[in-house]
């Protein structure tokens, strides 16, 4: 369905759609267009399902998911059976094409929770092996891992702080990668070029990296020569900066209109995420819009004395700096804002601990910060959180104790 008859389906079928826009010219400039956030969206209930899926919530064919709640917010989102099947249908094709992996080949993965699972720690599904993340402790890595050893997966679908925890006990145990894996997908959350080199080096097997979102599908795959190609098949997708369509090549909000999500319409739904779109000839044959990402979303902000807010990926160029200075490795790192010029920075590493303070304070003093406190806490694990399932490499708590 293309985007304007997408726009009008979710005017017509749902009751939120229908007051978003009223007084809005839907046949004209797309940009003017109200652009529909998360939060919205969670709390327009009932009134963000189309009318003609009302009957179906609930029964055979449906399917209710849940959004892990990063940005602190969770959502409910409900897509048939039907449609998700066709939204996944390129990625399929892609991931046969690229590491000759299809719905058969079985499959682990770690999943945030499971409503009437009870006490469960894993779950076998189909050809999947599942593994509760909360399940994820140091104490713990040896059963995951033997289970993962007998079950002998073909492909890994995880969360880069997963892939890195687990990576990382196969490396200092000296363990061999688990047989029979050859292909990890990363998704969910930003990882650096050298932790995929880590991780891809621990199992034995290529990295790629899969974007996308629990309310959409997938927004962008990557192909073996490292570009995110957008999935077109499932998702329009634009960058807006300052509330206009941004350039090519500009950074900006990335929105996204699912082509596949009849049941419940995402129309110009803003991610949370930084990124530009770029036109690219690759290598892999395919021709188009490629996604790159920033790194940091949107909400990643650092507040400063004077109440600028600066982007937090300023943390990454500081890490990526030391990493080029040490001989060891910086495996994970995570940064915390308690108050106005007060941080907790937290560090998995190899290398001297007085050795990354230094570093850290030297780089530091290039950026807006200064002037700044900074704390060290370094840990053999950096873990996911437990609520959200996710890892955060930047939490700022002042601008959540100011606007909640």
């Amino acid at each position: 369905m293309e985007k304007r008859a997408l726009l009008k389906y979710a005017y017509d079928c749902t009751e939120f759609y229908k007051e978003k826009y009223a007084g809005i010219d839907l046949d004209g400039d797309w940009g003017n267009i109200p652009v529909a956030s998360k939060g919205e969206i969670a709390h327009g209930g009932i009134s963000v399902i189309s009318s003609k899926y009302f009957s179906r919530l609930g029964g055979p064919g449906m399917i209710t998911d849940v959004t892990s709640g990063s940005t602190g917010e969770c959502l409910e989102v409900h897509i048939a059976e039907a449609e998700q099947k066709k939204s996944l249908l390129s990625l399929w094709l892609y991931r046969k094409k690229y590491y000759g992996i299809d719905t058969r080949s079985r499959l682990c993965y770690f999943y945030t929770f499971r409503d009437g699972r009870g006490e469960a720690f894993f779950e076998y599904r189909k050809n999947g092996l599942g593994f509760l993340k909360s399940r994820l402790r140091e104490e713990h890595l040896e059963e995951i891992c033997n289970q993962m050893y007998d079950f002998e997966p073909e492909w890994l679908l995880l969360q880069p702080g997963v892939a890195m925890v687990l990576a990382r006990y196969l490396f200092e145990n000296g363990l061999e990668p688990i047989p029979g894996v050859r292909y990890i997908e990363l998704t969910g959350e930003m990882f650096s070029e050298e932790q995929r080199k880590f991780i891809s080096r621990a199992f034995d097997a290529p990295v790629a990296s899969q974007y996308g979102c629990n309310e959409v599908g997938t927004i962008a795959y990557e192909c073996p020569f490292g570009h995110l190609h957008v999935m077109e098949h499932n998702v329009y997708v634009e960058v807006v900066r300052e509330g206009s369509v941004a350039g090519e090549g500009e950074y900006g909000n990335i929105l996204v209109t699912a082509k596949n999500q009849l049941a419940m319409p995402f129309i110009r739904y803003d991610t949370g995420d930084v990124g530009r779109i770029c036109q690219v000839a690759c290598q892999c044959g395919k021709s188009g819009s490629v996604l790159e990402l920033s790194g940091a979303r949107k909400n990643d902000m650092v507040t400063l004395e004077s109440g600028e807010m600066v982007c937090a990926s300023l943390f990454c160029r500081v890490f990526q700096a030391i990493a080029r200075r040490i001989d060891g490795r910086i495996f994970q790192y995570r940064v915390e804002q308690l108050g106005i010029n007060e941080f907790v920075v937290s560090i998995a590493t190899d290398e001297r601990e007085e050795e990354m303070e230094t570093l850290f304070r030297d780089f530091i003093r290039e950026t807006e910060l200064k002037d700044a406190t900074f704390r060290f806490a370094f840990a053999r694990y950096l873990l996911p959180e437990e609520r959200t399932g996710k890892f955060q490499f930047f939490t700022n708590h002042v601008s959540r104790s100011i606007y909640g």
